[in-house]
């Protein structure tokens, strides 16, 4: 049985991996954690940029509440 699509979602979702894979092994082979200098792993620095990124996308917002 074919299911219509399948064949791109099967090539994004094997993209992103490759993609995941390919930027673990880059922040564990190369020098990059020594010239950020966080000393973090692979998935704690990037929880920690999600959250920088996230906070300061509604930083731009501008306030939630209005000012009195």
């Amino acid at each position: 049985m074919r299911i219509p699509g399948l064949g791109c979602l099967k090539g994004c979702l094997f993209t992103v991996v490759i993609l995941f894979v390919a930027g673990w092994l880059i922040w564990e082979l190369s020098p990059l954690q020594d010239w950020i200098g966080t000393g973090k792993g692979y998935w704690d620095q990037l929880t920690d940029w999600f959250g920088t990124v996230t906070g300061w996308i509604e930083d731009l917002g501008g306030p939630s509440e209005p000012t009195n």
